[in-house]
C-alpha cells in the first residue's frame, strides 16, 4: 500500500497538493486574522455541516495548517475525533499528518531558497543544526516530544539525506501516541475527565521513557 501511494505521487501531482495546502494555510490566516471562532466545538460544527466534504476538507486544511501554522493544529485534531468519533477522526488526521509531513520534506529539498527566504535568522540557524542529525532514530523522537515546530522539522528532514520512507514511517510512528490522544480528548474530557486525566498522564511517561531509550540506543 504504502509502495502505490508514494508511486501516485508523482512530481507533478505534489505540487497540485502542495499549491491548494498553502491556498487553504492562507485561508485560514485571513480567518484567525479576521477573528473567527476557531475552536474544538465549532471545528465540529463545520465539519458536520459539510457533509460527505467534510473529512476531505479536514485533510487539506490539518495539512496546510502543519505546513504553515496559520491556526494550532491541536484545534483541528480534537475537532476531528469530536466530528467523526475516535477511529475515523484519528485515521483522518494521520492522513492529513502523513501528506501535510510529506508536503513540508519535499518543498524543503526541492526549494530550499524559497523557504528560507521566508524564515528568520534563528529559525534558519534552528533548521542548520536539525538537519544535520535527522536520521530515523531523530525523526521519531522530534515527533515523539515536544520540541521545535513540526514545519522545521519537515523542512531540516528534507534538508537531510534521510529518504523519503523512513522519513515518513518514522514521522507518523512519533505522532501516533499523541494524536490519539487528542482524537479521544474530546469525549474523554466530557464522559469521564478522570479517564482523561489517567490517560494524560500515562502518555506523558510513557513518552518520556521511549525519548530516553531511543536517546540511549546507540
Amino acid at each position: 500500500m504504502i509502495k502505490s501511494i508514494l508511486t501516485w505521487l508523482t512530481p507533478k501531482r505534489m505540487l497540485i497538493l502542495a499549491t491548494l495546502i498553502l491556498v487553504v494555510g492562507g485561508g485560514l490566516l485571513l480567518l484567525r486574522s479576521a477573528g473567527a471562532s476557531l475552536d474544538p466545538a465549532s471545528v465540529r460544527l463545520f465539519l458536520n455541516s459539510l457533509g460527505p466534504w467534510g473529512p476531505i476538507v479536514l485533510v487539506l486544511a490539518l495539512a496546510a495548517v502543519l505546513v504553515l501554522p496559520a491556526i494550532p493544529a491541536t484545534v483541528l485534531q480534537i475537532g476531528a475525533g469530536l466530528a467523526f468519533g475516535p477511529p475515523l477522526g484519528l485515521v483522518y488526521v494521520l492522513v492529513a499528518d502523513a501528506l501535510g509531513a510529506s508536503i513540508g520534506f519535499w518543498l524543503a529539498r526541492r526549494g530550499r531558497s524559497l523557504i528560507e527566504r521566508r524564515l528568520s535568522e534563528e529559525n534558519r540557524a534552528t533548521l542548520a543544526r536539525l538537519s544535520q542529525r535527522i536520521s530515523w532514530r531523530s525523526m521519531l523522537l522530534l515527533r515523539l516530544l515536544p520540541g521545535p515546530a513540526y514545519p522545521l522539522v519537515s523542512f531540516a528532514a528534507g534538508y537531510s539525506p534521510i529518504g523519503f520512507l523512513p522519513y515518513t514511517l518514522s514521522s507518523l510512528l512519533g505522532v501516533l501516541p499523541s494524536l490519539a490522544l487528542l482524537v479521544l480528548a474530546g469525549d474523554l474530557v466530557t464522559n469521564s475527565p478522570f479517564l482523561a486525566f489517567g490517560l494524560v498522564v500515562l502518555l506523558v511517561g510513557g513518552l518520556a521513557f521511549a525519548g530516553r531509550l531511543i536517546q540511549q540506543d546507540p
